[in-house]
């Protein structure tokens, strides 16, 4: 069922809809990204200065350089955000394309994809974070460090997407239910995606792909459930 549904999700990559949905967050993604760069320069001038040239001209090059590194890492985030907020549009033309006798899901409200999206990032950050002394001490031991790191990242992103794919269909209770009843296939698909994002180029389009991913999942999971 896994490796069906991330096939199926692959082919429909040239899918006019996901261009759409990937152009769409390009462009929303390079507002922020401009915004966010002007603030950012504009902080970087109203550094006071130290009176000590060669000093203040290390601060400026050390800022300048520091923003240009922020960027790189800045720009995924913010593209993998805004096109989030476009996913149903994909979830939307994996129905239309593979399962038209089926009652079409219902979009999330553009707030609810906002906190949830909210919700999805504070919870990574946190957990991760707090895991960091662990990873620290598991650098001397790289495989333990990767499995601890799949396993838990794993959990998070199925359980983000499976919710936010779930939700058009069912009420938050079943989708709870659902998640808890496959929570290991669940799980064997987050780190799939996991996989997918750690690969350069490839993670700027994996919201796409894991929506379609998932949707197909979801399709595939006893109707029982």
């Amino acid at each position: 069922m896994i490796f069906a549904s991330l096939r199926l999700a692959l082919q429909q990559l040239p899918d006019p809809a996901f261009r759409q949905v990937l152009l769409r967050g390009l462009g929303v993604a390079v507002v922020i990204f401009l915004l966010l760069s002007v603030g950012f320069g504009y902080g970087i001038t109203e550094i006071p200065s130290t009176g000590t040239g060669w000093l203040d001209s290390l601060i400026v090059v050390g800022s300048g350089l520091g923003l240009f590194f922020l960027k790189l890492l800045l720009f995924p985030l913010v593209l993998t955000a805004a096109i989030g907020l476009f996913l149903d549009d994909v979830a939307a033309a994996v129905e239309q394309r593979y399962y038209p006798a089926d009652l079409p899901g219902q979009p999330l409200s553009t707030t609810a994809s906002l906190l949830q999206a909210a919700r999805f990032l504070l919870v990574v950050l946190l957990l991760n974070g707090a895991l960091l002394p662990v990873y620290l001490l598991l650098l001397f031991f790289p495989p333990l460090k990767l499995a601890l790191f799949f396993a838990v990242n794993g959990y998070l992103v199925s359980r983000e997407y499976f919710e936010q794919v779930a939700g058009r269909y069912r009420s938050r209770a079943e989708v709870d239910a659902m998640r808890l009843r496959h929570r290991g296939d669940l799980w064997l698909a987050g780190v799939v995606i996991v996989l997918l994002l750690t690969i350069p180029l490839v993670n700027l389009i994996v919201p796409i792909v894991a929506t379609a991913f998932m949707v197909h999942i979801f399709k595939r999971l006893p109707r029982a459930a």
